[in-house]
């Protein structure tokens, strides 16, 4: 049987494999990964604007930082700048309907003019006024490539303009990270992170303690968007302050911004002196992506017609030589069984010599003791016993491993040969037993003499 287990599991495989041949299908999403990391602080980063990253309107590569508004004494006053990431950033699959997820993490500074620096002399700006600080700065998402609205200086944040700041529309949309110190007649504070969709009313923002632009603090960020939950959450720290800042809502990307976008920063000034520089920016995101097979991937039209039949016709004859093998089998399973039990019960049932059980040998022997052995032979021991069933002491073989290995079939053959000869020169067969501890054949015990002597004495 188990040849025909091994034909049948080589078929199963050849049918499937088969089968999967002439199928065509889609495979599964890919997934598109995007990563980056910049340290704008470090030596080595060399003018990233003319490399990696586009620099729009005011914003350039600074010492140290990416200065997204003028750093210039009067020349600071309604600044607008961009710095986004040069390449675009897939953001949904129109084949899936699969969105990004997306983390980023950034450091910056927000300095306002009344710092002690000598990058601002001059007048300076009341900095405990509402009007003291101005506008602030933002991390979007907008379609790719960016571009900056006209006149979209101080509380548009180089992201919107008079136009459409409350409700941007077609290549205007912009989802952003706001922060913000500037008091406008929309805002709800003058210090506060939020998040803006289309308007730069924010939706949800979360006041901020302290000063987002004071005594030189670095602030960090990270922003993280899940494709699943569809939120988008901000956390904020500002140097000098435990507390993290955290804002979050729930945007439906799809809807609100193109298949891909540019991402990066924006930031604006109006009637007072502030700088806003970018220091490090790392991001990643992940979509999953359809794959579209190419057409020369797709078998020929005649492949179908041909394969089918061709297959079916296989199936069918495997089935049937299976069947075959499986019926001649049982057929020769049931002669062998058919003859075995025909010929054990002649054996058993002849006039010939008595089975014994194996535990009646070993009584008769005294558990085939060493006292009881009278030789070794070729075959086995012979042994010494008394049975209940003999008037006279029998002489017990057994038959070594070895011998009784050869086959019970050879055994019964020899006892039946040996049972059926009749010769007063012959010592005679009283039994025999086929225990699974060895086979043995009980003789008549010759008593002592040589054997030319026993046969010449009568």
């Amino acid at each position: 049987m188990a040849a025909i287990h091994h034909l049948l599991s080589v078929s199963v495989y050849i049918i499937c494999l088969c089968y999967l041949l002439s199928l065509t299908s889609t495979p599964p999403g890919l997934a598109t990964a995007l990563s980056f990391n910049f340290n704008f602080s470090s030596s080595n980063s060399g003018d990233l604007c003319d490399t990696e990253l586009r620099c729009k309107r005011d914003a350039r590569m600074g010492s140290g930082a990416i200065d997204l508004t003028k750093n210039e004494v009067k020349a600071n006053l309604y600044s607008a700048g961009r710095a986004s990431y040069g390449c675009p950033v897939p953001l949904w699959d129109n084949a899936t309907g699969e969105m990004a997820s997306f983390s980023s993490n950034f450091t910056f500074q927000i300095r306002p003019q009344n710092e002690t620096d000598e990058k601002f002399p001059g007048e300076k700006c009341d900095f405990n006024s509402s009007d003291g600080m101005d506008d602030g700065m933002a991390f979007f998402l907008v379609r790719y490539p960016s571009r900056i609205p006209p006149n979209s200086y101080g509380m548009n944040l180089a992201l919107f303009n008079g136009s459409n700041n409350f409700n941007a529309t077609g290549d205007d949309r912009v989802v952003a990270v706001e922060f913000d110190t500037y008091f406008s007649p929309m805002d709800h504070s003058n210090n506060h992170v939020g998040i803006d969709v289309n308007s730069i009313d924010s939706k949800a923002y979360t006041n901020v303690t302290k000063r987002l632009g004071s005594d030189d603090a670095v602030m960090t960020v990270e922003v993280s968007y899940d494709n699943r939950t569809r939120v988008l959450v901000a956390h904020l720290q500002i140097s000098g302050d435990e507390r993290w800042y955290t804002v979050s809502m729930s945007v439906d990307m799809k809807k609100e911004l193109p298949q891909q976008v540019a991402v990066g920063f924006s930031g604006a000034s109006g009637i007072c002196i502030e700088l806003h520089q970018v220091l490090s920016w790392s991001f990643s995101s992940t979509l999953e992506e359809a794959v579209v097979l190419a057409t020369n991937s797709r078998p020929p039209r005649w492949l179908v017609p041909v394969l089918v039949p061709s297959i079916a016709v296989a199936f069918l004859a495997l089935v049937c030589a299976i069947g075959i093998l499986v019926c001649r089998r049982r057929i020769w399973d049931s002669d062998d069984n058919d003859d075995r039990e025909h010929e054990q019960a002649e054996f058993e049932r002849g006039a010939g010599p008595r089975r014994y059980r194996y535990r009646e040998l070993a009584a008769a022997t005294k558990g085939f003791a060493e006292e009881e052995k009278l030789g070794r032979g070729g075959f086995g021991n012979v042994y010494r016993g008394s049975l209940a069933d003999q008037d006279g002491p029998v002489a017990i073989k057994m038959f070594s491993a070895e011998s009784s290995a050869q086959g019970r079939k050879e055994f019964e053959s020899e006892v039946k040969i040996i049972s059926r000869l009749r010769h007063r020169n012959l010592v005679h067969l009283l039994g025999w037993s086929d225990s699974p501890r060895g086979l043995s054949l009980v003789y008549q015990l010759v008593p002592e003499g040589s054997l030319d002597r026993h046969i010449h004495t009568s």
